[in-house]
């Protein structure tokens, strides 16, 4: 006797005809696969820069989550504020590369950062900087780079300048 939920009369039964002697598939535990792009064509020109640019001593990486960047004292305290900064990442962080403490962080400002949700996410990203006492750099897209300029920028945020 069929179950109530297969119960779908004599035309259900011949339009799925095959699938009764299908196995079912069990769900795909891991649904994952590699990103080709692990950074945007404009983040991968700028983080060639940057890794030519930063001073000897110091560590680039990429797309940080700003979770790995701050912890909140007193959590129980102040209830929500790591869930705030959680899913939020920063393009770029410059560490010392002895001891991988963060020095300077850069985000690089495509047209996106237009939006208004994205300007409010943005100072809210620049108080959190602010508050933790760590420099935030705004580096806006452009065709071609100062490096130069760029270069002195990141030195004297990080205090070699």
């Amino acid at each position: 006797m069929p179950s109530k939920s297969n119960n779908a009369g004599c035309l259900g039964v011949f339009l799925n005809w095959g699938k009764s002697f299908e196995q079912p598939q069990p769900p795909n535990l891991f649904p994952y696969a590699k990103q080709d792009n692990f950074l945007s064509a404009g983040e991968l020109r700028f983080y060639h820069i940057l890794k030519r640019l930063i001073p000897e001593g110091f560590t680039l990486i990429t797309k940080v989550n700003l979770a790995d960047l701050f912890y909140v004292p007193r959590p129980n305290v102040n209830k929500g504020a790591r869930n705030r900064i959680d899913r939020k990442h920063v393009d770029f962080v410059i560490c010392e590369s002895t001891s991988m403490q963060p020095a300077l962080a850069i985000e690089l400002d495509d047209s996106s950062h237009n939006r208004k949700k994205r300007i409010e996410r943005d100072a809210f990203v620049d108080q959190v900087f602010a508050a933790a006492d760590l420099s935030l750099l705004h580096i806006k897209v452009v065709q071609s780079y100062d490096e130069a300029q760029l270069a002195e920028n990141i030195r004297s945020h990080l205090g070699n300048g």
